[in-house]
């Protein structure tokens, strides 16, 4: 299993989540909605893209370990 640290999808994942909140910080400190309503989009989107990501790369993965359990002969005793 890869690790999580070296995944190109975490890391943009973690970048877009924390340009949200601190758009969202930013602009409720200045007063202005707009800026808080699109961070809180922003960090709502960031997390379900990972969320979507990962799921088809282990819905891949799980695909692939099938198909190969499918080809693999069964040892059948004599």
């Amino acid at each position: 299993m890869t690790s999580k640290w070296t995944s190109r999808k975490f890391w943009v994942a973690i970048i877009a989540g924390v340009s949200g909140i601190v758009t969202t910080i930013w602009g409720a400190s200045v007063g202005t909605e707009v800026e808080v309503i699109a961070g809180a989009i922003l960090t709502i989107a960031a997390a379900l893209g990972y969320i979507t990501a990962e799921a088809a790369v282990d819905a891949a993965r799980a695909k692939a370990n099938q198909t190969f359990s499918d080809n693999t002969p069964s040892k059948k005793s004599k």
